[in-house]
């Protein structure tokens, strides 16, 4: 077997988000850009699991010191993870999220349209149709009213407040797009923010740097205010990033503007309201959809339900405050950890 497609597999079956295969293998050719034959050897005697590099030499038969340096070397390319402890742990990842956002600062045009071919002729379609969401969308805080009992994982500011460390980040995304000579003008330094584990990959490897929450907060702002979507780990506690969202180069909402995916995919538990009273027509608010889910009718705004996932970004740019939003009658509790959530993908997976 290829020692790329080895590789695939591995990931594969190591890790409750799947790596799927294509036709064309351009998943294949996105490996062989990040990874020699013999880098690839070392990757597949990875797990899962973060481990030690005494525990993956055991198993592997080469010398401590010398998988060592290997195994930072492959940190370096983004190619696997580590956890900066005493001594240190290296696990594998998926595809995405994880080698993708790796490649931060390592991109070039080819690579780049590489991946966006992996992206749409498998990968997104086979990452966001578990039957347990990865991501979901977090409204913007000033977009709900203040009557609804919001819970603490529905408030995009309590992210930022309970995480131990945060590292702003370009956004992989629009980097990329822009790359290729498409895209958009939305922000794309220091827009993006990993927490905790993740932070410290991205610091530790010039991917990112530590800010404080009130910077992180900042930045927030400056998303809100660009219109963009903010989207994060379908959990309760401790998720990893928060991602600034568009429409047309982000791997999320493309699923829904690009893959034609149901909402269902991430949708959050609100959904905007508009008060056809109140509303002048203006259009602001159709420009501002980051999923085309309203359009100017006759005289007012007309929300499509089947494609609002609840962003709040409508509702928080229309200057007549003639949007709201309001809870969905059917709502979802997303799992509680990191863990529980790969328990629940991995049994959702095909």
């Amino acid at each position: 077997m290829d020692v790329y497609e080895k590789l695939r597999k591995k990931m594969d079956q190591s890790i409750p988000i799947t790596s799927p295969a294509t036709e064309s293998k351009v998943e294949i050719e996105f490996l062989k850009s990040i990874l020699a034959p013999d880098e690839a050897e070392i990757v597949c005697l990875l797990s899962g699991q973060p481990e030690d590099s005494e525990t993956i030499s055991k198993r592997s038969g080469m010398e401590t010191k010398k998988l060592k340096t290997i195994l930072e070397k492959l940190v370096k390319k983004g190619a696997i993870f580590k956890v900066y402890k005493d001594e240190p742990l290296y696990s594998l990842v998926p595809m995405m999220p994880g080698i993708f956002e790796f490649q931060l600062g390592k991109f070039n045009p080819h690579k780049a349209k590489l991946w966006d071919r992996y992206y749409t002729e498998k990968l997104g379609k086979a990452i966001y149709t578990n039957k347990t969401p990865f991501f979901r969308i977090v409204p913007i805080n000033k977009s709900i009213p203040t009557e609804l009992n919001i819970l603490t994982y529905e408030e995009v500011d309590n992210i930022i407040n309970k995480a131990d460390s945060m590292v702003l980040a370009t956004c992989i995304c629009r980097d990329n797009k822009k790359m290729m000579g498409e895209g958009c003008d939305k922000p794309i330094d220091d827009i993006c923010m990993f927490f905790d584990s993740w932070a410290d990959y991205f610091a530790e490897n010039g991917m990112g740097r530590k800010v404080t929450k009130e910077e992180g907060k900042k930045a927030l702002k400056r998303a809100e205010e660009a219109g963009l979507v903010h989207s994060t780990m379908n959990v309760q506690q401790g998720p990893l990033f928060i991602c600034n969202c568009c429409g047309c180069c982000c791997m999320l909402l493309r699923g829904f503007t690009q893959l034609h995916l149901p909402i269902e995919t991430a949708k959050s538990n609100f959904i905007a309201k508009i008060s056809e009273d109140e509303c002048t027509g203006c259009g602001a608010c159709v420009e501002f959809c980051q999923v085309k889910a309203i359009e100017l009718g006759d005289s007012v705004a007309v929300l499509d339900k089947k494609l609002c996932i609840g962003c709040g970004v409508c509702a928080s740019n229309c200057p007549v405050e003639a949007i709201t939003m309001a809870r969905r009658k059917q709502t979802t509790v997303p799992p509680s950890s990191i863990d529980d959530l790969m328990v629940k993908i991995s049994q959702g997976k095909v």
